[in-house]
C-alpha cells in the first residue's frame, strides 16, 4: 500500500485527465493520509484537526455529564488541548465553517471557566449543556464544501492545511484506502461529482466470515438478529473453494449485514462487530478459543462478491528494536505489541496507553512526551520527503544522490542531516551544492502535484526558524491532544467498561503510532549508550521518564533558539531525539 498515491498507473491517470498541481495534490494527500503505513506525521490519525477535537471533546463532556468519566481536570486538560488543536485549524475555515468553529470555541471556554470557578465542584450540567451546543456534523458538512475551492485553486501553505481536514473527514464517514484509490482511478476517466467518491453514500453489504472453534454458535440470532450461520466441513467443500483454507476443525461460516461506504470498510466493520459478539461466547465457553479466519467475503447490494484476506505486511529481514534487552521497555514493547493484535479500537487504544505507562509515563508527564515527539517528528517528516522526492529512478537523482549519499536498495540515508543542507537555501552554493539543489526541484517539477506542495512547504519551513518553530509547537500540541484523549480512552475502556467512542479505530491507529515512535527513540538513545559503554565509557542507562524530561527541555531550547536565530543552518537532525546534545552543531569545525 505505501507510496501507492506516487505509483506510475496513477501518475498516468493524472496526467490523461489533465489535472493541474494542485488537483493531484488533493487527491494524493489524501490517499497518502488513508495510508496503513504511513508515520503518525503523515497518517490521518495524526495529523491537526478542527473537526475531531470538537467530536472528541464533545463525547468527553457527554461521558463526564453521565459517568463523571473524564474527571473534572482531565476534562479541562482536553478542552485546553482542543482549543489548540481548533486555533492552528481556524485559517482553513475561512472558507466554510468559520461560524460554527468560533461558536464551538466560545462554548468551550465558558465550559473551561466554570471548571477553574468551580474545581471539584464543577456542575456536570453545565458539561451536559455544553456537550448539546456543540455540533460537529455542521463543522463537517462545512469541510466537504471545500473541494470545489480546492479543485480550483488555494495557494500553499492554506492547501495542505485544508486537505489534512478533507483527508479526516473521510476517513470519519468510513472510507478504505485502497477502495478509494481504485474508485478515483475510475472515477477519472469518466468525472462526476468528486464528493460522491469522497464520501459515497452507504450501503448494505453483507460480510462472510469462518469463525473457528465451533460448528454452531446457538442464540447467534437474538444477539445479531440478521445474522446467518452455516456448520462448515472441510471435506464438503469444493476443491476450489476459497474457504478451503480457513477451515480447521470445527469451523462455522458467519453472515453479518453492514452499512459501509465501501467492500473494504464492511470487511472491517463486520469484524468487530462479530468480535464483539464472540466476547458473549468466549465468556460462556471458557475452555474452548474461537476466532476469526482471516479471509472475508463481502456482497454488495448490487450482486458483486468480493473476497480478501485480513491485510498483513512482511518484511525479508526484521530487526529488533535494540540488539540486547533492555529491562526498563520489556513491558512496554510486550504490551505495545499486544495493542497491535487487539481487533477492538477501544481496547487497543488503552493497551497502547498502558505500554506508554509501562515506560513510567503518568499523566502528569504528557507534555514532556509531546514534545519530544515533535522532535522525533520533525526527523521522521525530513526522512520520508528524501523518500518520495526520490521515489522514481531518473537521471535527474544523479546530483543530488552524489550530495546526498544513501545505502542499500532501499537508498536509506547516511546522512539526514546532509539532505538537510540541500533543502536550507545558500546566498553562494557551491557547484555540487547547486547541482544537488537544482537536482530537488527537477525532481519535485517532475512529480508534481503532493511531491512538489511537500518540497515547497519544507523549504519554506526551513528558510524562516519562526516558520519552523511554529511548526514544531503544532506538533507537540497535536500529540499532546492525542495522549490526553487516549489516556481518557483507556479510562473509559477500562474504568468505564465503555466498548466504542466516536473515531475510535482512529484513536486506536494513533494510540499504536505514538507507542511505536517512543520506542523508537528509546529504543536509539539506548543503543547510542550502550555502545559508548562498550567503547569504554562511563555512560549510564538514562530512565526513560529522564530521557521525556531531557527531550521535552531540548524542544523548549529548540523552539527558543529558532524564534531568535533567524536561520536554521546550524540545525542539526541526525540524532535530535538522542542522548548527545548536538542539535545546534551543524556546520561546527
Amino acid at each position: 500500500m505505501r507510496y501507492q498515491y506516487l505509483d506510475a498507473r496513477l501518475r498516468q491517470a493524472f496526467d490523461d485527465a489533465g489535472l493541474d498541481r494542485g488537483q493531484r495534490a488533493l487527491l494524493q494527500g489524501v490517499l497518502r493520509a488513508l495510508d496503513p503505513d504511513a508515520h503518525l506525521g503523515e497518517h490521518v490519525a495524526g495529523l491537526n484537526s478542527a473537526y475531531l477535537a470538537v467530536t472528541r471533546v464533545q463525547a468527553a463532556l457527554e461521558s463526564h455529564a453521565t459517568e463523571d468519566q473524564p474527571r473534572w481536570n482531565l476534562l479541562r486538560r482536553i478542552i485546553a488541548t482542543s482549543l489548540a488543536c481548533m486555533d492552528a485549524a481556524k485559517p482553513a475555515y475561512a472558507h466554510g465553517g468559520g461560524l460554527e468553529l468560533a461558536k464551538a470555541r466560545r462554548v468551550l471556554v465558558k465550559v473551561d471557566a466554570a471548571i477553574a470557578a468551580d474545581g471539584q465542584r464543577f456542575d456536570a450540567q453545565v458539561a451536559a449543556d455544553a456537550a448539546a451546543k456543540l455540533d460537529p456534523k455542521k463543522l463537517r458538512a462545512a469541510v466537504r464544501k471545500w473541494i470545489d475551492p480546492l479543485w480550483n485553486g488555494i495557494e500553499l501553505p492554506l492547501r495542505a492545511r485544508m486537505i489534512a481536514e478533507v483527508a479526516v473527514v473521510v476517513a470519519v464517514h468510513g472510507r478504505d484506502g485502497r477502495q478509494l484509490r481504485t474508485d478515483l482511478l475510475r472515477w477519472l476517466k469518466k468525472r462526476g461529482d468528486l464528493a460522491d467518491v469522497l464520501w459515497p453514500r452507504k450501503q448494505k453489504h453483507v460480510v462472510a466470515f469462518v469463525v473457528r472453534g465451533a460448528r454452531v454458535l446457538r442464540h447467534l440470532d437474538e444477539l445479531l438478529p440478521q445474522a446467518r450461520q452455516e456448520p462448515l466441513h472441510r471435506n464438503r467443500l469444493p476443491k476450489d473453494d476459497f474457504l478451503k483454507e480457513a477451515v480447521n476443525g470445527s469451523s462455522v461460516l458467519v453472515r453479518v449485514p453492514v452499512e459501509a461506504a465501501d467492500v473494504h470498510t464492511a470487511a472491517l466493520r463486520g469484524r468487530r462487530i462479530l468480535s464483539e459478539v464472540l466476547d458473549q461466547y468466549a465468556a460462556g465457553e471458557r475452555l474452548t478459543e474461537l476466532h476469526i479466519a482471516p479471509v472475508w467475503q463481502v456482497s454488495e447490494p448490487g450482486g458483486r462478491v468480493t473476497r480478501g484476506t485480513e491485510h498483513q505486511r512482511t518484511v525479508g529481514n526484521a530487526y529488533p528494536l535494540t540488539a540486547y534487552w533492555p529491562a526498563e521497555l520489556r513491558s512496554a514493547m510486550r504490551v505495545a505489541n499486544l495493542a497491535r493484535q487487539v481487533d477492538a479500537p477501544m481496547a487497543s487504544a488503552g493497551l497502547a496507553w498502558s505500554a506508554l505507562e509501562a515506560t513510567g509515563l503518568d499523566p502528569g508527564k504528557i507534555a514532556w512526551l509531546a514534545k519530544a515527539c515533535a522532535l522525533q517528528m520533525l526527523r521522521q517528516h525530513l526522512v520520508s520527503l528524501h523518500v518520495i522526492v526520490t521515489n522514481h529512478d531518473t537521471d535527474l537523482r544523479g546530483p543530488l544522490d552524489a550530495h546526498v549519499p544513501t545505502t542499500g536498495v532501499k537508498h536509506h540515508l547516511k546522512s539526514v542531516d546532509a539532505w538537510l543542507e540541500v533543502l536550507i537555501g545558500h546566498n553562494r552554493p557551491d557547484a555540487r551544492l547547486d547541482a544537488a539543489q537544482k537536482a530537488i526541484t527537477a525532481l519535485a517539477e517532475s512529480e508534481g502535484g503532493l511531491v512538489q506542495d511537500l518540497t515547497e512547504l519544507w523549504r519554506a519551513r526551513l528558510a524562516d526558524s519562526k516558520v519552523l518553530a511554529g511548526w514544531l509547537r503544532e506538533q507537540e500540541d497535536t500529540a499532546a491532544a492525542l495522549l490526553e484523549w487516549l489516556y481518557v480512552t483507556r479510562n473509559l475502556a477500562f474504568h468505564a467498561g465503555r466498548f466504542a467512542s466516536p473515531a475510535d479505530t482512529l484513536t486506536a491507529h494513533a494510540g499504536q503510532a505514538i507507542a511505536d515512535l517512543t520506542l523508537e527513540f528509546l529504543g536509539n538513545w539506548r543503543t547510542v549508550e550502550r555502545r559508548a559503554q562498550k567503547e569504554g565509557g562511563s555512560r549510564q542507562e538514562t530512565s526513560a521518564v529522564e530521557i521525556y524530561r531531557r527531550l521535552a527541555q531540548r524542544e523548549d531550547q529548540l523552539v527558543a533558539r529558532l524564534k531568535r536565530a533567524g536561520s536554521v543552518r546550524r540545525l542539526s537532525v541526525e540524532d535530535i531525539s538522542g542522548p548527545d546534545e548536538k542539535w545546534w552543531s551543524r556546520g561546527r569545525n
